[in-house]
């Protein structure tokens, strides 16, 4: 495996990658180690320790819960960390974003009941989703009708019905469990991140709208890519041979 010749470069003092934990974890791992900055399997990383500094590895990793990546890598706790386009865009960090990983891919999408869309009577597939064409769009979005939205994604569905110029929204935030928000009662849409949709469709949602197309990014802390600018310099040429190798796959 090549590794950048700025690498020679490198202080005693590792660089310190912020990685989140949950789905994106296992890509995450598995491209830095593709990368030749981590030599250990997924299991050495998965334990109570928050912190993981081995003495063959090229980064220490530091693998905290995904919407605290960018304050780690802000605040200068990493000097760089794996955050998915939803996080930045929910909380927007003062940080450095110049790679796309192409990892962790699935979207933010506005979904809802299936029969507050079709009607109590439709014989739908379940095994697929129905297309939303924009006349029913329209009547959902523009009939007046106050919209109760469930979302962990609060700035992101704001933002969203704002620039359709839709007013009548009610955005409950959630921290957990959003598909659970139509199914009790508690509002008849949400917004939320799907990879498969499977979820949606054991709990006969639909999806309206794609907001937006999420990828796991490369964040860097502003001060370490003054700082330590041969190393992060090193990383992101690294990272980006990865990227432009998995493009050619």
């Amino acid at each position: 495996m090549k590794i950048s010749q700025n690498k020679k470069y490198r202080k005693l003092k590792k660089l310190k990658i912020a990685v989140p934990k949950g789905r994106v974890l296992k890509d995450a791992l598995r491209f830095l180690r593709e990368s030749g900055y981590i030599k250990h399997q997924d299991a050495d990383y998965d334990s109570r320790k928050l912190i993981f500094d081995y003495e063959d590895d090229a980064v220490s990793l530091l693998i905290v819960k995904p919407l605290d990546v960018p304050t780690f890598v802000e605040y200068g706790a990493a000097d760089a960390g794996i955050a998915g386009k939803d996080v930045l865009l929910e909380k927007p960090r003062n940080i450095y974003e110049p790679l796309d990983l192409g990892i962790g891919k699935c979207k933010v999408v506005v979904a809802a009941r299936k029969n507050l869309i079709f009607g109590k009577n439709n014989n739908l597939n379940n095994d697929r989703f129905p297309e939303i064409n924009d006349d029913i769009k329209n009547k959902i979005y523009y009939s007046g009708v106050n919209i109760g939205v469930a979302t962990k994604y609060v700035r992101i569905a704001r933002d969203f019905f704002n620039k359709k110029g839709v007013s009548n929204v009610q955005i409950i935030k959630l921290y957990g469990n959003v598909e659970l928000a139509p199914i009790s009662g508690l509002c008849d849409f949400i917004v939320d991140l799907v990879s498969t949709g499977e979820t949606l469709r054991q709990n006969n949602l639909v999806p309206i709208e794609d907001i937006v197309h999420v990828t796991s990014r490369l964040i860097v802390n502003r001060a370490s890519l003054k700082i330590n600018s041969a190393d992060i310099a090193a990383l992101i040429e690294d990272l980006k041979e990865r990227v432009n190798k998995n493009e050619g796959i």
